[in-house]
């Protein structure tokens, strides 16, 4: 009967994993399928934003700084505020180009071959080259 002493064994020992990892209260499941949902939500809003680089932004802040420049002639009010927020706007993406993850060096593009970090040049000489090193062969002296 020692099958039926480990059976039981095994079964006090479930008994006591079930005990031991407490269920979810119904807010908790809420909360976290409402914080998976909200967490989608902006995902998706800002997932076109992701594509815009630094660069990108400091020009659209000049861009804003001329265009507030020039309507501080049409109207001053607007015309300041519009200016003091592409100063802004430039400020904080100049300092944000200096705290930025993409440290990395740039990659090459995906058509060009390398081969340890160098550009693989697969064409063959051109026609003037293949007359050049004609030539120079023809000076060397031959042993």
């Amino acid at each position: 009967m020692p099958d039926d002493k480990i059976k039981r064994e095994i079964e006090d020992i479930l008994n006591k994993l079930d005990d031991f990892v407490p269920e979810e209260s119904a807010t908790e499941k809420l909360r976290n399928r409402s914080s998976g949902v909200a967490a989608s939500v902006l995902r998706t809003i800002l997932a076109p934003f992701t594509r815009i680089s630094i660069q990108q932004v400091m020009l659209a802040a000049l861009v804003v700084m001329v265009v507030g420049f020039l309507a501080l002639r049409i109207h001053p009010l607007y015309g300041r505020y519009v200016l003091i927020a592409g100063v802004i706007l430039f400020l904080t993406s100049f300092a944000l180009s200096f705290f930025s993850r993409s440290s990395d060096p740039p990659q090459p593009p995906s058509g060009e071959k390398r081969w340890r970090g160098e550009p693989i040049n697969l064409s063959e000489p051109s026609l003037p080259d293949r007359i050049k090193a004609w030539v120079k062969s023809l000076r060397r002296p031959r042993y």
